[in-house]
């Protein structure tokens, strides 16, 4: 082998230099032996810092999806516990309604970081987190007293027989009285209500009732079919009820009764009545949304009744009170019953939309009068709405600034409410298709208003009903119903009736009347229709009419919201109750 002097040095520290550079390179990435200089660890601990994870802060929507509820009859002790389902991106806040004087917060069981008392409610904070659930905990003392002239809020009285009634009753936007709560209208939610009670004390609370001890009613409303808080915070008690089924009918309904010794509500009704009627609103709404069980209680309320979902509450005197409708005890029920699907399953967008769950109540109650109950009571009750109506502090949807007090609203939309919304529509429209509208505006659950009750019409119908709903249901102060002065001339055995609608403003109104025309010996009835668009306030009919006119009376049937008279003296207004 031939070698070249000099070559094989050269070699040798090439790659031994090599090598001494890989051995650096493994050293300063660590993996290799390394001569740490003095103070090393001291330079990498001044570089380390605790972690801290990045939870969200802020408020935070969420809605409610279950409240359980433990309530004490005898104390007023609760228990409230909200399951919140957070919505992204999150935060470590929520604010909600609450009354004063909560004790022992907590958040997902554990002490809140904080809490605060704002003029939007109560705001918690909490471990953040960016979605998901919170479990907020509080506990409240509810104190035995009332609100706004109303029996809402916590209360004990007698009834008929001495005995102690009590309530729990929430409202519309009422349900924070008795402990944290989102009391919006619009919300849809699942209740557990837990009560302890005296042995022997019968107890009603919404949704699926049992009985786990002789001091305990437990109630369960979680299936699908959710309820609003105004009508389902309600816990009512008396020890001397005494349940009885009223009427059933297989996989459809179970009436049951519970009355005191002596009570008149059960017996001042007909089986066969109730039975016939329950047949034919589930045929037109639907099953009943909450079981087939439905549970019906006499009591000493302000109110004609409360509808609480499963629940009936009665005023135990009704079949003693003024008969402004021709069956107070039945006109009542069924009224209550419809609330069951309109206002509990599809409720109120927000409040001023009340008027169309009582107006729907009222005009379905109506409608069954007419068709299944004795003559006359259908008449009787177009005639109190009429009454109610003529005499309205406010219209359907009021405009005014600052808006009315609720509660006077509230009782204000009895007669507004069934007459404007849905009566006057029946010549307009056509009876069937207002009922069809009314059947797919709850045909599902969820909120509505009064703008989609317009949609639901305008949709059966296919008529525009914006010029309508301006005139009639949209209005500021006092409303400005129209006078029909009715002029007539007969010429040749042809009568023409003149009408020429007057009012404050000059609106035109969107209507259909009738005039009843009286001679000596012949009555004829005549419509004057002036549509859904009203392009004048005046109209005349002509008709045959072979005498001459003894009397002219407009709307004699109580179909049409109208003056009777024109002058500055206001019409004297009936009672009104609400229910």
């Amino acid at each position: 082998m031939r070698s070249i002097p000099g070559w094989s040095a050269q070699k040798l520290a090439g790659v031994l230099t090599r090598v001494g550079w890989g051995l650096w390179a493994l050293g300063a990435l660590g993996c290799g032996p390394t001569v740490e200089p003095e103070g090393a660890h001291d330079a990498l601990d001044a570089q380390s810092h605790p972690f801290v994870p990045l939870w969200p802060e802020g408020d935070f929507s969420a809605r409610v999806t279950r409240y359980d509820y433990d309530f004490a009859t005898q104390t007023g002790e609760a228990k409230s516990t909200l399951y919140l389902d957070v919505a992204p991106p999150g935060g470590d806040c929520f604010v909600v309604n609450a009354p004063q004087g909560l004790t022992g917060l907590r958040w997902n069981d554990a002490e809140p970081t904080r809490s605060e008392s704002t003029e939007q409610g109560l705001r918690v904070c909490g471990r953040g987190q960016f979605a998901g659930q919170v479990k907020l905990e509080a506990r409240y003392t509810v104190p035995l007293e009332t609100y706004d002239f109303t029996q809402v809020g916590f209360s004990r009285r007698t009834d008929r027989g001495g005995n102690t009634f009590s309530y729990l009753l929430s409202w519309v936007e009422s349900c924070d009285r008795f402990g944290p709560c989102d009391d919006r209208t619009d919300q849809l939610t699942q209740y557990v209500f837990t009560v302890k009670h005296l042995a022997g004390e019968r107890v009603l609370c919404p949704g699926q009732l049992t009985r786990p001890d002789s001091t305990t009613t437990k109630c369960t409303l979680t299936g699908l079919t959710k309820a609003p808080t105004y009508s389902s915070f309600a816990v009512a008690s008396n020890p001397a009820w005494r349940a009885s089924t009223f009427t059933e009918q297989s996989s459809k309904f179970k009436v049951v009764f519970h009355e005191v010794t002596g009570g008149k509500l059960a017996s001042s009704l007909v089986v066969a009545d109730v039975k016939a009627y329950l047949n034919w609103v589930i045929g037109e709404l639907g099953p009943l949304p909450y079981g087939t069980e439905l549970r019906v209680a006499g009591a000493p309320t302000e109110w004609l009744g409360v509808e609480h979902p499963a629940n009936l509450i009665l005023r135990e005197d009704l079949p003693d009170l003024r008969r402004d409708y021709a069956n107070m005890t039945m006109h009542t029920l069924m009224h209550e019953v419809v609330h069951q699907w309109a206002g509990n399953r599809t409720t109120l967008s927000s409040p001023f939309d009340f008027v169309w769950k009582e107006a729907i109540a009222e005009y379905l109650t109506y409608r069954y009068e007419r068709q299944g109950r004795p003559a006359g009571e259908a008449e009787q009750t177009r005639a109190y709405w009429d009454r109610l109506a003529r005499t309205a502090a406010y219209y359907p949807q009021p405009e005014d600034d600052p808006a009315p007090v609720f509660l006077s609203y509230a009782s204000d939309v009895y007669g507004t409410g069934p007459m404007l919304l849905f009566l006057q529509l029946e010549p307009l429209l056509g009876e069937n298709i207002v009922l069809q509208a009314i059947k797919n505006f709850l045909s599902f659950p969820g909120d509505r208003s009064v703008a989609d009750l317009r949609s639901a019409l305008e949709q059966a119908s296919g008529e525009d009903l914006g010029p309508y709903f301006d005139a009639w249901v949209y209005g500021g102060g006092d409303p400005d119903w129209p006078f029909f002065e009715v002029s007539h001339a007969l010429e040749d055995g042809e009568l023409t009736l003149t009408a020429v609608q007057r009012s404050v403003s000059g609106t035109a109104y969107p209507v259909s009347v009738d005039v009843l025309v009286e001679g000596a010996t012949e009555r004829r009835l005549v419509t004057l229709n002036y549509g859904l668009s009203p392009q004048s306030d005046t109209l005349s009919v002509t008709v045959p009419f072979p005498e001459p006119v003894v009397q002219v009376t407009v709307d004699p049937e109580n179909r049409v919201v109208n003056r009777r008279f024109l002058g500055l003296d206001a019409e004297p207004a009936p009672a009104r109750w609400l229910f």
